[in-house]
């Protein structure tokens, strides 16, 4: 078991909405939603919901640019806000308190571009 708990985010019709506004053509929109619909994001231990929640609040600006830098990797047309009810209204947000690791072999990070 990893000293680690998870969140579930999703991704709301709103955030679908501005990503087609943004300039991210249908075709485009429907091949990545098909592959990544719902991102798993580690974050530290969390016994009790409550717990998540405030973790999520203290990193969601975090998850929040990561998801717009995997959907539309142009910062200039990101939304000018990146606030907390905004966060809330574009992605659904699930914990889980337990994760195991079912795999075999040693977790490693891949290297970022």
């Amino acid at each position: 078991m990893l000293n680690r708990s998870a969140v579930v985010v999703g991704h709301e019709p709103a955030f679908y909405g501005w990503l087609k506004s943004s300039g991210i053509d249908e075709r485009t929109l429907a091949e990545r939603r098909e592959i990544t619909d719902r991102v798993v994001y580690l974050i530290p231990a969390c016994h009790f919901p409550e717990e998540a929640e405030e973790v999520v609040q203290d990193i969601f600006e975090e998850i929040f640019r990561r998801e717009l830098a995997a959907w539309q990797p142009d910062e200039k047309a990101w939304p000018d806000t990146s606030d907390f009810d905004l966060f809330t209204r574009w992605f659904t947000v699930d914990a889980l308190a337990v994760v195991d690791d079912a795999g075999r072999g040693r977790i490693e990070e891949e290297e970022k571009p």
